[in-house]
């Protein structure tokens, strides 16, 4: 009966749970994070550079490990971002953060 709840919360907490990165600083080569940004997320060009202009920024990243790329990736490139913690029925506001 453990191990059956385990694996549920594993599932949920690694597959089904909507995580969220906060992109501090993009670096000084801003085209190879944009690159970077428009292949992780998975998005268009346009909101990329929309994203390396305005941080810090909140984005949408999926499950844990499609966050956990986008960290990595984010880095790789010179910039600074971190995974936000955040309840599970509390939905934040995407984009750039202001205060």
């Amino acid at each position: 009966m453990i191990l059956i709840v385990l694996l549920v919360l594993a599932w949920w907490f690694f597959w089904k749970k909507t995580y969220y990165v906060r992109i501090e600083s993009v670096g000084s080569d801003i085209s190879t994070q944009e690159q970077v940004l428009k292949t992780e997320l998975e998005t268009t060009l346009r909101h990329a550079m929309e994203i390396t202009k305005n941080t810090p920024y909140l984005v949408e990243a999926g499950n844990y490990f499609n966050a956990r790329s986008v960290v990595k990736q984010v880095a790789a490139a010179g910039g600074v971002a971190k995974i936000t913690f955040n309840w599970a029925w509390n939905k934040p506001q995407v984009g750039p953060i202001t205060a």
